[in-house]
């Protein structure tokens, strides 16, 4: 398991069976949303970006854009946003399983996706989301900074 602010990997041995699931997963930045003891309340959140950046949640606004990942990483992680099972392509080739969890970052860009839809028109968002896939590729492969 790898981890920082961004989110948490979790990786090798039993996940590399397709066998197994996300629930064989512990969650260090959430909770476990599969498991029957895990109560969920439902939550209104709202989130207020200037000039596409969030900057505030819940109408609390945060100038540290760190604090304001870690409340995000908070809210979305007592939800068990986030949580996601990827087979990834490397860039030699071979195949590797991860679980995935970025409660904060899957909080923003739910917001933030939200925003963009009812902003721009069609071809505006088709090409939004056509560049987002270059660029995250591109940054996956280390070619660009």
């Amino acid at each position: 398991t790898d981890s920082n602010m961004l989110g948490a990997t979790h990786e090798a041995k039993d996940l590399e069976h397709l066998s197994s699931g996300i629930r064989i997963v512990n969650p260090i930045m959430g909770v476990a949303f599969w498991r029957e003891d895990v109560a969920i309340k439902a939550e209104e959140v709202t989130v207020r970006f200037e000039e596409g950046m969030p900057v505030a949640l819940n109408g609390i606004e945060y100038r540290d854009p760190v604090a304001l990942l870690a409340e995000a990483n908070a809210i979305g992680g007592r939800h068990g946003l986030g949580m996601s099972d990827q087979i990834e392509n490397r860039i030699i080739e071979a195949k590797s399983r991860g679980i995935y969890e970025a409660p904060g970052l899957a909080l923003l860009h739910i917001a933030y996706e939200r925003l963009v839809t009812g902003i721009h028109n069609e071809d505006t968002i088709e090409q939004y989301r056509i560049n987002g896939m270059k660029l995250g590729r591109l940054l996956y492969q280390g070619r660009w900074f």
